[in-house]
C-alpha cells in the first residue's frame, strides 16, 4: 500500500516533470533566446545596405560577420537553432512612420553549429578562436550565453544598439529546476517508500 505522501510526492514530481519538458522544448524549438533591438532607419542609402544584408542573410552562404551584421542592425533574434531578422514588407518602408515588418527566420544546419569561429569574425586570416568554436558548438544554456557574450567582446555593435535576453532563454532557465525539483521528490519518495517497506519486513519477521 501506497502512503499518501509518497502518492503526493509522485504526482508533484510527475506535474513538474511535465511542465519543464514542455518549456523545455517550446524553447529549444524557438529563436528568441537573445535578440536585439535596432535604431529605426530613416535614409535610403541606409535601407539599401539593410537590404544587401538582408539578401545575404537570407541566400547567402553562412557567414559568422554578415549574419551577425544582419541581426544587429535589423532587429534580430538568436536562438540555438535559428537565426532572425526583421524584414519590411514595402520597398520605400523607409519613409513610413510605422512601417509593417515581417520576421525572416534562417536555421542553422549540423555544420554550421561546429564551423570554426575566428578571432576577428569575417577574416579567416586572424586565426581560429579556439573557445568560442567550442563553446558556441554545445547546446546548453550556460555555453550559450558565454558564446553570445565572446561574439560582443570580438565584434562592433552598431551604435545604438542594444541587446537583451529572450523569453526562450527565460523559459529554458525556469525549465532546469523543475527537473531538478521533480528529480529531489522522486528520490525522496523512492527513500521514504523503501524504509517503510524495511520496517515492515522486520515487523514481519520478528
Amino acid at each position: 500500500m501506497v502512503d499518501n505522501r509518497h502518492a503526493t510526492a509522485l504526482v508533484l514530481a510527475g506535474v513538474l516533470s511535465v511542465l519543464a519538458s514542455v518549456y523545455l522544448s517550446v524553447s529549444l524549438g524557438s529563436p528568441h533566446w537573445y535578440q536585439y533591438t535596432s535604431p529605426p532607419v530613416r535614409a535610403e542609402h541606409n535601407a539599401s545596405e539593410l537590404r544587401a544584408l538582408q539578401d545575404e542573410f537570407l541566400d547567402g552562404e553562412f557567414d559568422e560577420k554578415s549574419a551577425s551584421d544582419a541581426m544587429f542592425r535589423m532587429n534580430g533574434t538568436l536562438g540555438l537553432w535559428w537565426r532572425c531578422v526583421l524584414t519590411p514588407t514595402n520597398a520605400h518602408w523607409y519613409r513610413e512612420p510605422d512601417p509593417k515588418m515581417v520576421m525572416e527566420c534562417v536555421s542553422f544546419t549540423l555544420s554550421q553549429q561546429f564551423m570554426p569561429k575566428y578571432k576577428e569574425p569575417g577574416n579567416h586570416n586572424s586565426g581560429e578562436d579556439l573557445i568560442r568554436t567550442c563553446v558556441c558548438s554545445l547546446a546548453t544554456v550556460c555555453c550559450f550565453l558565454a558564446g553570445t557574450d565572446l561574439l560582443h567582446r570580438v565584434s562592433v555593435l552598431p551604435d545604438r544598439v542594444d541587446g537583451s535576453l529572450g523569453w526562450s532563454l527565460y523559459l529554458a532557465l525556469v525549465a532546469s529546476p523543475l527537473h531538478m525539483m521533480a528529480a529531489a521528490l522522486l528520490m525522496w519518495a523512492a527513500r521514504s517508500h523503501s524504509q517503510s517497506y524495511d520496517r515492515m519486513t522486520v515487523y514481519r519477521v520478528a
